[in-house]
């Protein structure tokens, strides 16, 4: 609810606090007061634009704060205020609205500088104000289509519609993502399995190309190595002239193995000269092979050579090495297998969309029903207030066409009015008189006061044309709303002030050569004087006596 409204500097109040509470709240004085002022600053805090000559006389600004103690926040208040960056507490919010003297304005919430646009969108959740064309969430249609689901007992299946609807969406634009892809896939696919065969081609192994690299350094160096290898070759080669190392040694090593036969103490020696005479002939025959490898044909470096330049042109396309090239050879393939299997995926999402749409449809169409038997009830019981509320002839409607199938359902859904017999009915948007649109207002609270989760409503002009027992009509309604809602209202009339349970008077004073407006709770006996001037519109015993009669009467 509305806790503090704090007015700065604007119109004609200098510095004026007003603390507001529960149930029912009244304003009262004389006009030209500046009740109007109090409506006018609390919807700049609800995102009414600003003007320059709101600012008072010789003050640089005008500020308004206003401070809502709230039981919980909403789920779309707590998402806004998120998205804000605002922090806040779950108990209490601290709006804030500045208008300078040159027209700019700025506001704040919890202190954090928002766009003043932010404003509107939480008196959706904070105020709803009747009287003013300014802040009537009920005259916007998709309010009243949600008020209608809520009297209904119909948000579940709302929002079973909405799921639907929303994969519904998706699905469809999955469908139409890949449908405009065709063309320009076609193309690209093309191209990818250009790239694919040209790596393919290539038979890439990881690791190649540093291998490569080492055998073209061999290759290289071959003149030199074989040169090497054949001298060594033919350093142990058996000539007529001169035996072999091998030889040599061989012939040494049965000599020493023929002593060893003879003395044990050579066995040792004689092992060792086996093992070096092994040792030996291995080397010579590895050097050998070595010296017969076809490694060193020297045609094998043009091969190499020409294998490496594929290879290095390959990673200029396609990565910095073989693994990468590789890595993107895997990337191409899924695409062009996503691309390739495209119909299938359609013809699946096709199916799916069409079993979405029956199961969003045959929801909406449950929806649709449920909400048109509770239009036809509401239509009564609306009607009926309205006439308690002098407004005889009135017809109150709930108008529902069928539109294309969409989040909320197949239902357009606007509130109807014809004020007169015999009057069109119209879109309650377009009633002219602010009394009016006051009742009608009071009446749809009245009705829809459990289904309604805004916590303050403010009627200003909700007195206009009426009196006598229609005035004690309204009265008790309003009495009646503010069991369930915070209610400020504006008024002339003693019956709606009388009902009150918070009774501030508006008075304009003039104070060192300058008016300003002042505002305060009235006790007990000041009431009665104020009821007494509403009544009559001057204070006698007779006067007083019908005030105080007019205050027990709406208290019992």
């Amino acid at each position: 609810m509305l806790d503090t409204l704090r007015i700065q500097n604007y119109a004609l109040i200098d510095d004026m606090e007003i603390q507001f509470g529960p149930g029912f709240n009244v304003l009262t004085g004389e006009t030209g007061a500046g009740k109007s002022i109090i409506v006018g600053a609390l919807n700049l805090i609800l995102g009414a634009r600003a003007s320059s000559d709101a600012v008072r006389h010789g003050a640089k600004q005008a500020k308004i704060d206003a401070i809502f103690s709230l039981t919980a926040f909403s789920p779309s208040l707590k998402s806004l205020l998120e998205e804000q960056g605002v922090e806040w507490d779950d108990s209490e919010l601290h709006i804030t609205r500045i208008v300078s003297a040159e027209g700019r304005s700025r506001a704040y919430i919890q202190g954090t500088l928002v766009p003043i646009g932010i404003l509107s969108q939480l008196g959706d959740d904070l105020v709803d104000m009747h009287g003013q064309h300014d802040h009537q969430s009920l005259l916007k249609p998709e309010r009243q289509r949600d008020l209608l689901d809520a009297l209904a007992g119909a948000e579940g299946l709302r929002d079973s519609v909405a799921t639907h609807v929303t994969a519904l969406h998706a699905l469809e634009r999955e469908i139409e993502t890949l449908n405009n892809a065709d063309r320009e896939s076609a193309r690209r696919v093309e191209f990818l399995k250009f790239e694919l065969g040209e790596i393919d081609q290539a038979h890439l192994e990881p690791g190649e190309d540093e291998e490569l690299q080492s055998r073209r350094n061999v290759i290289n160096n071959a003149e030199k190595i074989f040169s090497l290898v054949s001298q060594a070759c033919q350093t142990l080669a058996d000539t007529e002239e001169t035996p072999t190392t091998l030889d040599t040694l061989s012939s040494a090593a049965r000599d020493i193995e023929e002593l060893a036969s003879t003395d044990a103490s050579f066995q040792v020696l004689s092992e060792r000269f086996g093992n070096v005479q092994s040792e030996l002939q291995s080397l010579t025959d590895e050097i050998r092979s070595i010296a017969e490898s076809p490694e060193f044909d020297p045609q094998e470096l043009d091969s190499v050579n020409s294998r490496l330049n594929l290879i290095r042109e390959l990673k200029r396309k396609y990565g910095d090495d073989i693994a990468r090239i590789l890595a993107y050879r895997a990337e191409i393939k899924d695409e062009i297998d996503s691309f390739q299997n495209k119909d299938k995926r359609l013809e699946e999402l096709n199916l799916q969309q069409e079993s979405r749409r029956e199961k969003a449809q045959k929801q909406a169409e449950k929806l649709s029903k449920q909400r048109k038997k509770c239009a036809s009830s509401l239509n009564q019981q609306i009607t009926h207030v309205l006439q308690e509320l002098g407004m005889e002839g009135a017809e109150f409607s709930v108008h529902i066409t069928e539109k294309d199938l969409g989040l909320h359902g197949i239902d357009h859904v606007e509130f109807l009015l014809a004020a007169n017999p015999g009057e069109p009915p119209k879109a309650m948007r377009n009633v002219a008189s602010g009394g009016e649109l006051s009742r009608v207002m009071l009446a749809l609270k009245a009705v829809f006061a459990e289904a309604d989760r805004i916590p303050t409503l403010i009627f200003d002009e909700i007195d206009a044309g009426i009196g006598g027992s229609v005035a004690n009509q309204v009265a008790l309604k309003l009495k009646s709303l503010a069991s369930t809602h915070q209610t400020l209202c504006i008024t002339h009339l003693p019956q709606i002030a009388a009902a009150a349970t918070s009774h501030y008077h508006v008075a304009k004073t003039s104070e060192k050569g300058k008016t300003i407006t002042r505002i305060q709770r009235i006790d007990e006996k000041t009431r009665i004087e104020e009821l007494a001037r509403l009544l009559d519109g001057t204070l006698t015993d007779v006067s007083r006596l019908h005030a105080e009669s007019l205050l027990n009467e709406m208290a019992s």
